[in-house]
């Protein structure tokens, strides 16, 4: 029976996802440090990466990586490396006495052409609160000393880089068992992650800020100048300027829309980790909530009023374009029908003057031919002794309707629908 069953394409991808980053154990006291690197924007970069990760790890006799989390031992350090979307973390645990921050061996030369873009390190003791003698360590405005997991530990940071640049955590785990430790410290570790990705977009957004108000002070007085154009080339000129307008919007979307969305995301998983870290208050300093929320949330909600302002000049660019085009549209039949009046008058002169002219070729040709048949009928009528005078008198009108006749038929000939 289960031979007929039919797996679904997706189901093999799901079912690792389940199992795609599994807790790393911290059996004991330990130093872990994180370098974060984002990925450079081109196709096929994160491959890339995963390929010469490959090769390292051949290279250095360890297992070769089949998912996107793999840990390998070398020396006295166990290194973890993560592929995530657009970003890989290389995390090691090492001893407390390990005062090395970028290690060789560790296979980070292989991300020289990506961007570090985080480090953090924790001290993971066995202490079940942090010791006095660490606050002296931390900058005291803006320390972070908290209680996790309904207190039974401890953490302190202040989110100051060192000389290397690493955010230091303390973490006093003495009372927590391994596994829950571990879970812990991979929050922890998380936290710091997402909150820098989180983070990401907000230089972007300062930096395409000044470009974004210059199109909003430009649009502004473009439909202020509207009510002005009178013309049908004004018109059109302000027409050219917004589909300028509408490009550069367009350009602005283009790079801060996927920026802007994993910003999103990266803060919706950054507050599911604070809240997995169930803090209570300690006194001193502020909550790790308290502290990333502080650092955050203003960065995502410039990058929320950014999306607001790109959305709001886009519908007035549409509204403003369709105006115009409306105003053209009405213009152009302005135009149109005065094009139909005046060759509807040219017709009707055209018609009068046609019908003018074989009047007078009707007169002219039957002149003519009355001359022809005074010359014709000159002898037969002195035979007959007849008037000339008079008999010509009489043939004036049948020559007028013979003539008549005639120019009616060829114009009929050329023209059938007309009468």
């Amino acid at each position: 029976m289960t031979e007929a069953l039919i797996d679904h394409p997706y189901r093999r991808a799901i079912m690792d996802e389940v199992h795609a980053r599994p807790v790393e154990i911290v059996d004991g006291p330990a130093r872990i440090r994180r370098l974060i690197f984002v990925m450079p924007s081109e196709a096929g970069a994160m491959t890339r990466v995963f390929e010469n990760f490959t090769a390292f790890c051949a290279a250095a006799g360890v297992a070769v990586p089949s998912d996107r989390q793999h840990s390998f031992d070398i020396g006295s350090r166990h290194i973890t490396w993560e592929f995530h979307t657009e970003f890989v973390t290389v995390t090691w645990r090492s001893a407390l006495t390990d005062k090395t921050n970028f290690p060789d061996g560790i296979g980070i030369d292989i991300l020289a052409d990506s961007f570090l873009i985080g480090a953090v390190r924790i001290d993971v003791t066995g202490d079940d609160t942090l010791p006095e003698r660490l606050l002296a360590g931390f900058s005291q405005a803006s320390l972070c000393l908290t209680n996790i997991d309904n207190g039974t530990a401890q953490v302190m940071t202040d989110f100051v880089p060192d000389a290397d640049k690493f955010i230091r955590y303390e973490f006093a785990g003495g009372q927590l068992s391994a596994l829950r430790r571990s879970i812990l410290t991979r929050r922890l570790l998380e936290v710091e992650t997402y909150r820098i990705m989180a983070l990401l977009g907000l230089p972007l957004a300062r930096e395409l800020s000044p470009a974004l108000r210059a199109a909003e002070i430009e649009l502004g007085e473009l439909v202020e100048s509207l009510s002005d154009a009178e013309s049908l080339e004004a018109v059109k000129a302000a027409l050219a300027t917004l589909h300028a307008l509408s490009v550069r919007s367009g350009q602005f979307s283009e790079r801060l829309g996927y920026r802007f969305a994993a910003s999103h995301a990266y803060g919706d998983i950054l507050r599911a980790r604070l809240a997995g870290l169930r803090e209570t208050p300690t006194g001193l300093g502020s909550s790790l909530s308290h502290g990333v929320g502080n650092r955050v949330d203003p960065g995502l909600a410039t990058c929320s009023a950014m999306e607001k302002r790109l959305n709001v000049l886009a519908q007035k660019i549409e509204r403003a374009t369709a105006m115009l085009n409306v105003r053209i549209s009405l213009d152009m039949q302005v135009q149109n029908s005065t094009v139909l009046d005046t060759i509807a008058q040219t017709a009707v002169s055209q018609f009068r003057l046609q019908r003018t002219v074989e009047g007078l070729s009707t007169i002219a040709i039957s002149y003519y031919l009355l001359g022809i048949l005074s010359y014709f009928l000159a002898g037969p009528l002195e035979e007959l002794h007849l008037p000339k005078t008079l008999t010509l008198s009489a043939a004036v009108p049948f020559v007028l309707l013979g003539v008549w006749l005639m120019v009616r038929y060829i114009r009929n000939a050329h023209f059938p629908t007309k009468s």
